[in-house]
């Protein structure tokens, strides 16, 4: 991917008692146009560190929209931020 890309952070957070599955996770972000870089699962969700061609404000929201459907229709809560909005906010809470 080019420097034209941007870094986001998508967090899949199952429904009610769902266990995590990797394998559902990577089936639904292949319709999309990112890159995968590292997925992270643990017990309670699933982070996903990946790069876009899709940077600007409402592509990015239109992606949210379609993923947080998607992931709805396969039991997940979805969050999408950029990664560099996403640092700052953890180290602003662990700041204080």
């Amino acid at each position: 991917m080019t420097d034209e890309n941007c870094k986001i952070i998508l967090a899949f957070f199952p429904e009610a008692a769902r266990t995590v599955n990797v394998d559902s996770v990577e089936r639904i972000l292949r319709a999309y146009p990112i890159r995968i870089n590292r997925i992270e699962a643990t017990a309670s969700g699933v982070l996903v560190f990946a790069e876009s061609t899709q940077c600007e404000s409402l592509e990015l929201t239109r992606m949210r929209e379609s993923l947080l459907q998607d992931g709805r229709n396969v039991g997940y809560r979805v969050r999408l931020q950029r990664e560099c909005l996403f640092r700052a906010m953890h180290s602003l809470v662990l700041n204080f």
